[in-house]
């Protein structure tokens, strides 16, 4: 019998694998979207590679554009699910969470590690200690103080000077003093001046500084920083003059200080001038020429700008928008999206555009960007982004698609149930304008005089008499301050009179009181006393379940207790 031979022309597993790997090697020198990160990261599962889980999270952190939402979340879910744990790759996602403001992701990635065995490293904890201090959490970081024993760390400046700033950014002085004594290499001097800074005692944080033999670029830095926040230029430009050794956030310190001064000249002297001119002082500066309407001159700054990133793209995007540039906002934007640029907008590029659109009026690149950009982009919704496709949509009478964003919101708060209630009763929806109003009370949100104004009119179309002058009844006692709203709601009141049956007195006589707003109470004579109204005296009284929400909306509106036409004059409670 002949032996088997294996097949040279057919390629072996491990042949498969090597392949695999180099491919996996090639990919992760270029920059990748979230759909190619997805692909990688299949091809990894697939051929049972798993070990190489670590070099995706690491390609992902290293790459400057990748701080979408997506991109975030798509790395903690590879975290959390990876079996293949690697201290570097996880002290490079805290890392990454830090730089963009996910604290909490840094907290729940650090206590990840422990579970998983892992010796946290000097940048883990000092990431770690820095996400408690900016989030307030007391106990996690005093918690990671008792750690530090433990982990042999007690000596290091790093993690040394990330609990002075600890405990500096939590007002307790005296034990961030005594952090900062007890260290035998003393550079947190910059951590201890910010914290006497943060509680406002300028003088020990001066003190401090005028003590240091030594003075680090940190320190000089948050002197600096501190007087060009507090509007003191003088102070600023005494301290920033002596300084050796300027760097980019001294610079920038500077420029930010006289934009929010308002003296453009100055500050672009300072951009001129400074050695190596970054995003941030170029975003500085095109706000400044923002706030002043000078758009011309923030789109040269814009231009001169050599390497552009997404952050300085809505820099100029939002000067463009809030000084009515909309076309050129539109054109900024579809040249960022260009094969020659090709940067990817964020949550921010897009509320800003969808904005824009909601005021041009185009319906269709609002509508291109949900259905079809964020999809290719893999951008995750948020409810900002909702609200402002909600409003698109409303002004277009699509409420089809502003009640699917609506019920997606995480959070509703009362303009959006305004927009929705106001859509909804101007296209004929007027049966879900009541419910999203009786909704909105048993939420315990309190309505405005527009939602009143929508709701009015989406009653007036049902032929809902009685609910309407219950409700027009209720919001007059919040509108005392707001004469023009008398005129709307009586126009949308006015025709709810005519629906009353002839035999029933006063009608015709409130028909001709509701054209004229300057008697706006006069329509309660009509109905007799408080007490009558509301008792049944008259067959206007409203079902029970809604006064009592509305007792609620009148005691809450703006602080101040307000009483209904229809509530009884002495102060008992009123059943429900």
């Amino acid at each position: 019998m002949k032996p088997h031979l294996p097949n040279p022309f057919k390629p072996s597993k491990f042949n498969i694998i090597s392949t695999v790997v180099s491919k996996v090697a090639t990919f992760l020198n270029y920059s990748l979207t979230v759909k190619q990160v997805k692909q990688l990261h299949a091809l990894i599962l697939i051929n049972g590679v798993n070990y190489l889980e670590p070099m995706v999270i690491t390609q992902i952190v290293s790459t400057p554009s990748n701080h979408s939402e997506s991109i975030i979340h798509y790395l903690r879910s590879l975290l959390h699910q990876s079996k293949h744990p690697n201290i570097i790759s996880r002290t490079f996602a805290i890392q990454f969470f830090f730089q963009h403001g996910k604290f909490q992701e840094v907290l729940a990635e650090y206590v990840h590690m422990q579970r998983l065995e892992i010796l946290p490293t000097i940048s883990a904890v000092a990431f770690a200690l820095k996400a408690c201090a900016n989030l307030g959490n007391r106990i996690g970081g005093i918690t990671i103080h008792s750690q530090i024993h433990g982990y042999g760390l007690c000596g290091d400046v790093h993690v040394g000077t990330a609990l002075v700033g600890f405990y500096s950014k939590l007002n307790d002085m005296e034990t961030a003093k005594k952090v900062f004594i007890e260290m035998s290499e003393r550079n947190a001097a910059s951590c201890l001046i910010d914290g006497y800074l943060e509680s406002g005692n300028l003088s020990m944080a001066e003190r401090v500084f005028s003590e240091m033999g030594n003075k680090d670029i940190a320190s000089w830095n948050s002197m600096v920083s501190w007087y060009t926040k507090t509007g003191d230029m003088a102070k600023a430009i005494a301290s920033f003059g002596p300084m050796p050794n300027k760097n980019l956030a001294s610079w920038s310190a500077m420029i930010g200080g006289y934009v929010d001064s308002g003296n453009m000249e100055i500050a672009r002297n300072f951009y001129d001038v400074m050695p190596e001119q970054n995003v941030v002082s170029c975003i500085k500066m095109i706000d400044g020429y923002s706030r002043k309407g000078a758009v011309e001159s923030a789109r040269r700054i814009f231009d001169e700008m050599g390497e552009k990133n997404r952050l300085l793209y809505n820099a100029m995007i939002t000067c463009y928008a809030q000084n009515g540039w909309l076309k050129d906002a539109l054109q900024l934007f579809d040249d960022m999206l260009q094969p020659n640029v090709s940067i990817q907008p964020d949550n921010v590029t897009l509320a800003t555009v969808i904005s824009i659109c909601s005021q041009l009026g185009d319906l269709r690149f609002g509508s291109w960007i949900n259905d079809t950009l964020m999809n290719q982009m893999g951008i995750v919704m948020d409810d900002r982004l909702r609200v402002l496709l909600i409003d698109l949509y409303a002004k277009f009478g699509r409420v089809d698609k502003a009640y699917g964003l609506f019920h997606g919101l995480q959070r509703k708060e009362a303009s959006v149930y305004t927009t929705m209630i106001l859509a909804c009763s101007r296209n004929g929806w007027k049966h879900e304008s009541i419910e999203l109003f009786a909704e909105m009370l048993e939420a315990k949100i309190c309505p405005n005089l527009v939602t009143f104004s929508g709701l009015l009119t989406a009653l007036n179309h049902a032929g809902m008499v009685q609910e309407s002058y219950h409700y027009f009844y209720t919001a007059n006692p919040l509108s005392l301050n707001h004469k023009n709203w008398f005129q709307e709601s009586y126009l949308c009141a006015s025709p709810l009179s005519l629906q009353r049956p002839s035999n029933h007195t006063g009608w015709v006589q409130e028909h001709v009181d509701s054209t004229n707003p300057l008697t706006p109470f006069r329509l309660s004579n009509h109905f007799g006393s408080p007490e009558e109204t509301y008792h049944g005296a008259s067959p206007l009284t409203p079902p029970r379940p809604l006064n009592h929400h509305l007792d609620w909306v009148q005691q809450t509106y703006h602080g101040v207790n307000y009483t209904s036409p229809l509530a009884p004059s002495n102060h008992e409670d009123r059943p429900i």
